[in-house]
């Protein structure tokens, strides 16, 4: 083959390959998400918008009291939402067996010591007291079952202790322990009555020998703030580990002390057995009005936790950009701001919001939206008091399923503080006179 014959040959197999290759790039594109600066070539004009919103502020769902990282524990009456309380539940057990424990002796004392986390610890007046009260529990934690923080449990109130201080102490201690000492983490440490003491020392014997049998006759405890009017802005609510085992040090426990120099170790068993009691309320005026009146909208709104409140927005007229045919979605970004002069060093913005969507029309049930799965953002930005949130999959499945089927699932969204990670008793003011949903889309008619 000559070289001119060759040339030839090489022009048409660069050609064919060309023409593969566009149509595999739009093979790529055929979907309704277009990511943003794909096809940035394209002849298709994109169109920038921004929709309005509705918000108002409703009741959350209840939220789940088990399986969480951590445990909120505390008293607060918040300047502008109210009062808030939580307490725990949560299955004890036992640290070492033991074959014939003298169990009808008479016990020196018991100590409650629970580790409070480090970082993100505390959210109120951390100068308040707080009164807790400790129980058994009259009923046992199954821990198959789920539990929401609107559920109570039986306890014992005969056998009450009672703290009154500080919800934790902030150094590091030395305590008694066998014949020797340990160290005690910062946390809350609370001396038990010595009828509480006396019920731990004087379980069946055969209850110290397992954690099968313990749990045949000991079910656990209730640490419960006291029922008590606290002035405006004061109290606050403390971040708790039950569930570490990193060390006895740091391991949440109770210490059992007989004999002058013996110590017995109770533990706590794990997430699934540890339940935060949660309740909020009553709520002021600013509210009430708005929990009234879900349909209308407010320029403040508010997300709260524990089990409180939450922000739901809708989008009214989201379904204008498909009358004429289906667009693809380049990028959609909500952008919702704190009201930062309701914020302070007490009361500070939660360093993460979610945002999720009703599991249906009528539904007040959180369910995740698609871009989730990603890093859709939601951090807080204290330079200007935003949190920003990437929603183009789920604005494109609302629009796919109205342009391509005729069905309306523009059930709005759902703002709301996290229960877990981080575990966090903040609240947060959003001021929706700056709210934007701003939208980048192609028509594709």
């Amino acid at each position: 083959m000559n070289a001119f014959s060759l040339h030839i040959v090489n022009r048409k197999i660069w050609v064919l390959l060309f023409i593969s290759g566009a149509l595999f790039s739009c093979k790529k594109q055929n979907g309704n998400i277009v990511i943003e600066g794909q096809g940035a070539d394209s002849k298709l004009a994109l169109v920038r918008d921004t929709l309005k919103i509705r918000a108002v502020t409703v009741r959350e769902d209840s939220l789940p009291a088990n399986n969480l990282r951590y445990s909120l524990l505390g008293l607060m009456n918040d300047p502008e939402l109210g009062r808030v309380t939580a307490g725990v539940y949560s299955q004890t057990g036992i640290l070492e067996p033991v074959a014939d424990f003298p169990n009808t002796e008479t016990p020196d004392s018991a100590i409650l010591h629970i580790p409070f986390i480090s970082g993100i610890n505390y959210y109120g007046d951390r100068l308040a007291n707080v009164l807790l009260n400790v129980y058994p529990l009259s009923e046992a934690i199954t821990s198959g079952s789920i539990y929401y923080q609107s559920n109570e449990l039986k306890v014992d109130k005969s056998l009450e202790s009672s703290y009154f201080g500080p919800l934790y102490h902030f150094r590091s201690d030395s305590i008694r322990y066998r014949k020797g000492k340990i160290k005690l983490e910062p946390g809350l440490r609370i001396k038990l009555s010595s009828q509480m003491a006396s019920k731990l020392m004087s379980l069946p014997k055969e209850a110290y020998t397992s954690q099968e049998n313990f749990l045949k006759n000991f079910n656990g405890l209730a640490i419960l703030p006291s029922d008590r009017d606290l002035m405006m802005g004061t109290g606050g609510l403390g971040v708790y580990d039950f569930n570490n085992v990193i060390s006895l040090s740091y391991r949440a426990k109770i210490l059992l002390y007989y004999r002058d120099t013996q110590t017995f170790t109770f533990t706590f068993n794990s997430s699934k057995t540890t339940l935060n009691r949660c309740t909020t309320g009553p709520y002021p005026a600013t509210i009430l009005d708005q929990l009234k009146y879900p349909d209308s909208t407010f320029l403040l709104t508010w997300a709260q936790t524990p089990n409180g409140i939450k922000t739901r927005i809708q989008i009214p007229g989201l379904f204008d950009l498909v009358k004429n045919g289906n667009v693809a979605v380049n990028k959609a970004e909500l952008i919702v701001y704190a009201d930062q002069p309701k914020i302070s060093d007490d009361f500070y913005a939660p360093p993460r919001l979610n945002l999720v969507q009703p599991a249906n029309r009528f539904s007040d049930r959180n369910a995740i939206i698609e871009d989730a799965t990603t890093n859709f953002g939601g951090e807080y930005n204290p330079a200007d008091g935003s949190y920003r949130f990437i929603i183009t999959r789920h604005l494109q499945n609302v629009l796919n399923a109205k342009a391509l089927r005729g069905v309306d699932v523009n059930y709005g969204l759902y703002i709301t503080v996290p229960s877990d990670q981080p575990v966090t008793g903040a609240r947060i003011p959003l001021n929706h006179s700056k709210t934007k949903l701003l939208i980048t889309y192609t028509k594709l008619n």
